[in-house]
């Protein structure tokens, strides 16, 4: 059997035939992929046809909101291109590079370097990158992302392993059959979705809104146009600009540029913390984290152990210990946290000849819990004492100290050798972070294989209250998951199909689960979770398989990644208050002005004015402040305390303007005036209402804003180009009115809508 692998020429004559592992990665979408989407939408083309339409009637000063269309093109494409090259760069560092044997030499190369007839070295945690034929040694593996079968099926020489699967025991040399578009999670992929897609409640309601808002532009743009023309004197330059500025506060383009620049912004910062995002809509599902679900090591503790005593059962002695020890380490292909300390004590020579010669090597498995090795005479096994032993066989002086240390067996055909005494080292930040998640209203959840005592006596180290554990392995088929969740908030001796089960049921709850994992155990739960965080130093598959990965390997970012995510979505969505304000009575003004014979009061430079002022400014500033409160779905309330009264006095104060002036003989200019007034002290008094408790930066905030309009009401030179006049003193009175009017308005609108807000959620 050639073990060797290929020749570099034999190589060299694979990438000439195209036979290399040539496949799409995993990455974020192409510059040119993300130009053409931000450029060629509906709204762009709405503002394309608008523009048109004022350069028409030689209005040109009206063309600011193009300028503002580009802009929020320009920064909405940059903004995703930084966080793409920001993206791939991370996945590049987080890529585990396969290995191979070639021309009989062991080495470790990219992915996409890898040519059919290659020899791969797969070993525990590894996922199988290109389907492959066994050769030699064997394995466990589970396909449960291809197959649905969650059971670990045993391979062994001859017998293939698909792409897409993951090893869970063992180590094997494999020949790759299939490279590049011809593997099977290739052919898998380009015919069917097989990442599962993030649910996004924000960004669910921002499409439906866009989506009916694109649907009524066209008629209500050219019924508006219609009843324009029906008003006498009115000039066709009157008619299309307020035509125009009718239909631009329709658009929440502001609103889309906000969202993919908060996210591209959040994806960049956590970038800085060696954090990869590999998808960008999970921040959403981690601002709205409430439960996580993470397994003590590598988490609670460093993920290192030191082995403190190596204790010989009563009659036995040490040394029979140790050499059973090294005969199971000699043959242990699985570098975990447990076998490394054990070698590190006991094969401190490289070249330690077994006292027996091995015939069949069981490799360590998480289902199992133990690993070991058959010579001809005897088995010996090394794992939980609950597991390989009887419990009334293990001495009450083992059961007391699995308190403090993780306890480990040695079997020779059954009978005890002894026990192996493992210490887990705390991480010095581990209290931190659980008080950042008790402060932050995170329920924590640990979720291991271990030994009861022992993660509960480190629960208790690390400050977590009220610690309500149990032994999975200790329940009978069929275990009540929302039985035993509701009860216990630490679940120990989990295999990994009932971590899946922990999550499912963590989820039927209403909670939002994160979990966090590093191995092949972890990957089913976190392929369920509403958000999967892997460590960077644990497994390519785990890593594969996360939607966050801690290239650093440092839990203590989690608390950075959940706070990131909630300053970004609670920030959003009180801009995003705003933005759907504006859209609210500019809808409601459209519908109106097609069947009222009064002027429209608006203007689009005037608009122009109001979007930046009192939105997209605004709305930039608010985004952009901490706020790590705890998201509890409050966008459609937001949207119906806030926004929907907005809409409704703003309405009214326009129509009771748009009256008064067809009465009183306003001119245009006394008309635009006094629109933008109004609009603006209703505007200013929403922004006050989202800013409260103020703080330097929101009062500064409000300052600017009014200081902006000042200089547009006072100064010449602008009050001429927005146009804008001085009104009269005997018109002053009636805007006076008015804004009163409208806050008396908007404070019945939103008791109305508070009263009406539980209702009208419950029928959503």
């Amino acid at each position: 059997m050639n073990l060797t692998g290929l020749t570099e020429e034999e190589v060299s004559r694979k990438r000439k035939q195209g036979k290399v592992n040539r496949a799409p990665r995993r990455n974020s979408d192409s510059v040119k992929k993300i130009i053409l989407r931000n450029t060629f939408t509906i709204f762009n083309l709405v503002n394309l046809v608008l523009a048109l339409m004022i350069i028409s009637v030689h209005s040109y000063k009206n063309l600011l909101f193009v300028l503002i269309a580009i802009a929020n093109t320009l920064i909405s494409i940059i903004n995703e291109i930084r966080a793409k090259r920001t993206i791939d760069k991370m996945r590049l560092l987080a890529e585990q590079n396969p290995t191979v044997i070639r021309a009989g030499k062991t080495r470790q190369i990219p992915q996409d370097e890898i040519v059919e007839g290659d020899l791969l070295v797969y070993s525990l945690g590894d996922q199988v990158i290109v389907d492959s034929e066994i050769k030699q040694g064997t394995v466990e593996v589970n396909e449960a992302f291809i197959t649905g079968e969650q059971d670990n099926i045993p391979k062994k020489p001859g017998e293939k392993l698909i792409s897409g699967s993951f090893i869970v025991s063992g180590t094997c040399k494999a020949t790759a059959t299939a490279v590049g578009e011809e593997n099977f999670i290739n052919k898998l992929e380009s015919s069917a979705h097989v990442i599962k897609t993030a649910d996004s409640k924000l960004f669910s309601i921002m499409n439906k809104i866009v989506k009916y808002i694109s649907f009524t532009l066209i008629p209500v743009g050219a019924l508006l146009l219609w009843a324009r023309f029906r008003v006498p004197g009115t000039t066709p330059e009157i008619a299309v600009t307020s035509t125009v500025a009718g239909l631009i506060n329709m658009i929440p383009e502001g609103l889309i540029l906000l969202t993919s620049s908060i996210l591209a912004l959040a994806t960049i910062r956590l970038s800085r913390k060696k954090i990869l995002v590999q998808d960008l809509y999970s921040i959403e599902t981690l601002a709205r984290v409430d439960c996580i679900a993470l397994d003590k090591t590598g988490t609670l503790t460093t993920g290192k152990m030191t082995v403190k005593d190596l204790i010989p059962v009563e009659g036995g002695t040490k040394n029979a210990l140790e050499n059973a020890l090294k005969l199971i380490l000699s043959s242990e292909t699985t570098n975990n946290a447990t076998s490394i300390a054990l070698k590190q004590k006991l094969l401190k020579k490289a070249n330690f000849t077994p006292i027996e010669e091995i015939q069949e090597i069981i490799p360590f498995s998480s289902d199992r819990k133990y690993s070991g090795v058959k010579t001809k005479n005897f088995t010996y096994l090394l794992g939980a004492p609950e597991i390989i032993l009887d419990k009334k066989d293990i001495p009450k002086e083992i059961k007391a100290l699995s308190d403090d240390y993780r306890v480990l067996a040695v079997t020779k055909n059954g009978d005890i050798l002894g026990f192996a005494l493992l210490e887990d080292e705390l991480r010095k930040d581990a209290k931190e972070i659980i008080n950042f998640f008790k402060e932050n209203d995170v329920e924590v959840n640990i979720i291991s294989g271990d030994n009861l005592r022992t993660v509960k006596k480190i629960a208790e180290k690390v400050g977590i209250e009220n610690p309500r554990a149990i032994d999975l392995s200790s329940l009978k088929s069929p275990i009540d998951y929302k039985k035993i969740v509701s009860e216990n908030n630490i679940f120990t001796r989990v295999k990994p199909s009932q971590k899946k089960s922990l999550v499912l049921a963590l989820k039927k709850q209403g909670k939002t689960v994160a979990m966090t994992g590093d191995g092949v155990n972890d990957i089913l739960a976190m392929k369920e979770a509403d958000c999967s965080i892997a460590i960077g130093e644990g497994s390519d598959a785990a890593r594969r398989s996360a939607k966050l990965v801690l290239l650093n390997s440092d839990f203590s970012s989690v608390p950075d990644i959940i706070a990131e995510g909630r300053q970004s979505i609670n920030n959003l969505e009180r801009s995003a208050t705003l933005f759907l304000s504006k859209t609210t009575y500019a809808t409601i003004l459209a519908v109106l002005f097609t069947v009222l014979p009064f002027e429209y009061p608006f203007a689009p430079i005037e608009m122009s004015l109001l979007n930046f002022a009192c939105i997209g400014f605004p709305g930039v500033i608010l985004a952009l402040e901490s706020n790590t409160k705890r998201i509890k779905n409050k966008f459609v309330k937001n949207i119906l305390q806030y926004s929907v009264p907005v809409g409704i006095t703003v309405s009214i104060a326009i129509l009771i303007l748009a009256i008064v002036g067809a009465m009183n003989n306003f001119t245009r200019p006394e008309l635009v005036t006094i629109s933008a007034l109004v609009t603006f002290t209703i505007d200013f008094g929403l922004i006050y209402w989202i800013s409260k408790p103020l703080n330097p930066l929101r009062a500064t905030l409000l300052a600017s804003i009014f200081s902006i309009f000042a200089i547009a009401f006072l100064v010449p030179f602008f009050r001429n180009f927005l146009d804008f006049t001085i009104l009269p003193l005997e018109k002053l009175l009636f805007p006076t009115i008015l804004i009163i009017t409208a806050f008396i308005i908007f404070i019945l609108a939103r008791k109305i809508m508070r009263y009406l807000t539980p209702k009208l959620l419950k029928k959503l």
